[in-house]
């Protein structure tokens, strides 16, 4: 495989990150900060491509709500179940993974899995700016005072608003849609590694905590995102609805997430992030070769919304 094939490969940087952390620990010094750097980097060339200008959100609110319901509903109470199954400063670290919103990479991975990539940038776009409020609102009931408020609003200002504001300027630069997706895949790779990297230790000093670490990551990625894939099919969502509502549902921002329980708790905070990584990785393997294919939907007509989007047509043009 071609190194240009290697770069732009999301699943592959990922696991290039992982190993590479294991193997040289992370970075020796400012590693979370690097982790922000790079998370800032990779959220800023994800949003350039929204254009704020002109959109029309009423169109999109019963998917952009049903997102929204998916990722602090649903995602964010089953991840919040499996945090009480364990200690602090881990538990704590589970609560951060399940109150942050999506991950950024539910845009580029709706394209690659051929959802519907306008609502996935509508819902990120409205779920980012909900989660300035509702992120620190639930850190602040779950986890009591023991953090900063302050500090925490501005950690997540500057990982969600920088960015937007970064991206107006990035979308003026003529760069192509390969060197955007290569810069992505290469700062995933560096939280990735850095985020690894700081939980070396726990990797090698108890791998009983690991396995059970890596059974609730599956846990939290599979159950949900399997129970949501199956009503998507029995409730007969057409295909790119179901590739949508599954993204929503299953990848958190664990970038931010390892961010912010870095710089708020400690490194040890950060272990579930890191622990989610290879499992967000077979995930996404999983949905696009076994779970999302051609045969999908196959002979079972057009979905819910598609339907209710074709009578109101009807009606429209009726008048």
């Amino acid at each position: 495989m071609a190194l240009r094939e290697i770069i732009l490969n999301n699943p592959i940087m990922m696991s290039i990150g992982f190993v590479l952390g294991l193997a040289l620990g992370g970075f020796p010094i400012f590693n979370s900060e690097l982790i922000t750097l790079a998370l800032v980097v990779m959220m800023s060339l994800s949003l350039c491509g929204m254009s704020f200008k002109g959109l029309e959100v009423r169109e999109h609110f019963s998917t952009t709500s049903l997102a929204l319901l998916l990722t602090f509903g649903l995602g964010t109470g089953s991840t919040i179940l499996i945090a009480f199954l364990f200690e602090d400063p881990i538990r704590s670290g589970w609560i951060i993974e399940a109150v942050v919103p999506s991950a950024v990479c539910v845009i580029p991975f709706t394209f690659l899995l051929r959802g519907n990539v306008e609502n996935s940038l509508v819902s990120s776009a409205i779920i980012y700016i909900v989660s300035i409020g509702v992120t620190p609102l639930l850190m602040i009931a779950i986890l009591g005072m023991e953090l900063n408020p302050l500090s925490l609003v501005s950690s997540v200002l500057i990982m969600i608003f920088l960015p937007i504001i970064i991206s107006r300027g990035v979308k003026k630069v003529t760069m192509s849609a390969d060197t955007r997706v290569a810069i992505i895949n290469l700062s995933l790779l560096v939280v990735c590694f850095a985020v690894v990297g700081a939980n070396r230790e726990f990797f090698f000093r108890d791998p009983y905590l690991i396995v059970v670490l890596l059974a609730a990551a599956t846990a939290r990625v599979f159950i949900p995102g399997l129970a949501v894939y199956w009503i998507a099919k029995k409730s007969r969502f057409d295909r790119k609805q179901g590739v949508n509502m599954v993204l929503f549902t299953t990848y958190k921002n664990t970038g931010m997430a390892a961010a912010l329980a870095a710089t708020l708790i400690g490194t040890g905070a950060a272990l579930p992030a890191a622990i989610s990584t290879p499992i967000e990785i077979i995930w996404l393997v999983i949905m696009s070769k076994f779970m999302f294919t051609e045969k999908y939907f196959e002979g079972k007509g057009a979905g819910i919304l598609s339907r209710l989007r074709s009578s109101k047509e009807k009606i429209t043009e009726a008048r």
